[in-house]
């Protein structure tokens, strides 16, 4: 059975994107479909392997002909492109490399990866993993660059904004750019929303949006956690900052939730 939704959240449907892993997409693809939804396709490094070009092709097809728009999120559990160990780091870039491979059959608009930097392993030599890093992220920017495809860094598990920081300003870009994940930056930053947009703000080109109370990464629909919303798009339309907004509800309802949470937000914000 379909989700109902009423004339502001198709909407708002229309402008945002829909987190959607690519082990889900068989079971909602009649869903996304039927509502046109625009999509942020997640892979994980078994599916790069495992998921034959044929089938890529035939989901992106379906996608496009029914006017989905698309962006890609990249693999990122266990991959360290800054690690010590010079064979992490191949197999690091190897796994980015592949991921890149698939742009031709998506056509994405823009695609995210995680820097894979934890300061809880690599705090204690972090300019070191930094350096190790970029040889890895200038290689993907000037891949990026052929392609006409921006790559965007997502703040995961960094206290501060600090590395991204210097990470763009070591590869300017206009391909190169900042996703703000603000249900990380709630319960994992050590740093404020606001000082986060401050810093980031010329490099900002998506966000993602989820809730939480600032003890996990629960994922709650916009509204359910103790993040201010209203206050951050605020402050983006202060900075005169419009990024592409992806939605990361992680079950089937929350999905009306969370719209129904930012058509609300938006709306005090007119």
């Amino acid at each position: 059975m379909l989700p109902q939704f009423n004339e502001d959240m198709l909407k708002l449907l229309a402008d945002v994107h829909i987190s959607m892993p690519w082990r889900f997409l068989p079971q909602y693809l009649e869903m996304i479909l039927h509502y046109r939804m625009n999509l942020e396709i997640g892979f994980d490094a078994n599916q790069l392997d495992a998921v034959p070009r044929t089938e890529m092709n035939a989901v992106a097809s379906k996608l496009q002909k029914r006017g989905c728009r698309i962006t890609l999120h990249g693999p990122f559990w266990d991959l360290s492109p800054g690690s010590v160990d010079s064979l992490i780091r191949k197999i690091s870039k190897l796994r980015l490399d592949q991921f890149m491979r698939i742009f031709e059959i998506f056509r994405p608009i823009q695609v995210v990866c995680h820097t894979g930097y934890d300061p809880r392993h690599h705090g204690g030599h972090r300019q070191i993993w930094l350096d190790h890093s970029m040889g890895t992220w200038e290689d993907l920017v000037r891949q990026a660059e052929k392609l006409g495809i921006p790559l965007l860094l997502e703040n995961v598990w960094e206290h501060d904004p600090l590395l991204h920081q210097e990470i763009f300003r070591r590869i300017p870009s206009a391909c190169f750019g900042f996703c703000l994940d603000v249900g990380h930056q709630n319960c994992f930053s050590k740093t404020s929303l606001d000082q986060w947009i401050e810093a980031l703000s010329d490099f900002l080109m998506e966000m993602h949006l989820h809730d939480n109370d600032g003890t996990r990464d629960a994922h709650l629909p916009i509204g359910q956690g103790n993040i201010d919303f209203v206050t951050l798009f605020r402050v983006l339309e202060k900075a005169g900052k419009k990024p592409l907004l992806t939605l990361e509800p992680h079950r089937k309802e929350h999905l009306v939730e969370t719209l129904a949470g930012l058509t609300q937000v938006l709306g005090k914000n007119r």
